[in-house]
């Protein structure tokens, strides 16, 4: 009910006013708003910071202005913007803010295009993006963060599971998902059982 309304304040508006509305519209699949979208993420040239609230932010979704946009394009499923969000995760890397990833990750699963099956590998394949998965019991550890076991198994898991959704590469993200059922923490375990089942 509300689409006819914002599409309307979006044609009459302008600067910052157009683009929230673009990001409204594109969450609602609206393909009109996706150059402006494109526009403005080819504009920024750097990650933003991440947002911090609460004790568990680190691991919470927490999306960023920049992961607005890139979620927003995810949604709309239009093809024009693969060429821009694959630019984005050309930059990421293990140091990146996990939002980051999991913005683009979840962009792609929307649009689930074969384009971006070999990137998303690429990524994978990354020093420090693979391999976290946590068969035993392992001493917790708060601090440093670097000792920490969750973040980089989210950030894992959410990649593989959109890969494997984008067809997959060479069969890599069917084979993270697989470990990932062998993984103690039984949240992670069903999770990726449950997306294996689904299939791509």
């Amino acid at each position: 009910k509300a689409k006819p309304s914002l599409k309307f304040a979006f044609d009459s508006a302008t600067d910052e006013a157009k683009l929230t509305y673009a990001k409204l519209l594109g969450f609602m699949g609206e393909r009109d708003v996706v150059s402006v979208l494109i526009a403005e993420l080819r504009e920024i040239d750097r990650w933003d910071a991440k947002i911090y609230q609460g004790s568990m932010a680190e691991y919470a979704h927490l999306p960023t202005p920049v992961d607005a946009l890139i979620l927003a394009l995810g949604r709309t499923r239009d093809r024009r913007a693969l060429p821009v969000l694959l630019e984005k995760l050309d930059t990421l890397d293990s140091n990146v803010t996990l939002s980051h990833h999991r913005s683009l990750a979840l962009a792609f699963e929307q649009m689930a295009d074969p384009m971006a099956a070999e990137p998303l590998a690429r990524l994978l394949n990354k020093p420090g993006m693979r391999g976290h998965v946590m068969r035993e019991l392992e001493p917790l550890s708060d601090r440093p963060q670097e000792k920490r076991r969750r973040l980089r198994s989210l950030r894992e898991i959410i990649l593989a599971r959109a890969l494997y959704r984008c067809g997959d590469w060479q069969g890599l993200g069917e084979s993270i998902l697989k470990d990932y059922r062998q993984d103690i923490r039984g949240l992670f375990a069903r999770h990726v059982s449950a997306v294996l089942l689904a299939g791509t």
